[in-house]
């Protein structure tokens, strides 16, 4: 029992930590960026600017390893 209530407050903390993580819907190519800096402050600028937006769904962003940005928005999407 205590084995089961050590796993799900993990996830619960990894869940809080990064929802990202648990993000299932499918992401699309938008741009590949020179550093991770510039790939994570454009991610950073299209989260803040989606919430400018009332919508059903906020829009899911992820930068790479090798500083490629995916967006969950087809329209954003220049590729």
């Amino acid at each position: 029992m205590a084995v089961l209530i050590v796993v799900a407050g993990l996830v619960l903390g990894m869940f809080t930590y990064e929802p990202s993580w648990f993000d299932t819907r499918p992401h699309y190519y938008s741009k590949t960026y020179n550093s991770k800096e510039q790939c994570q402050s454009v991610r950073k600028l299209l989260t803040d600017l989606d919430k400018d937006y009332i919508d059903d769904e906020p829009l899911g962003t992820v930068c790479t390893d090798k500083h490629d940005l995916y967006t969950t928005d087809k329209e954003v999407s220049d590729g």
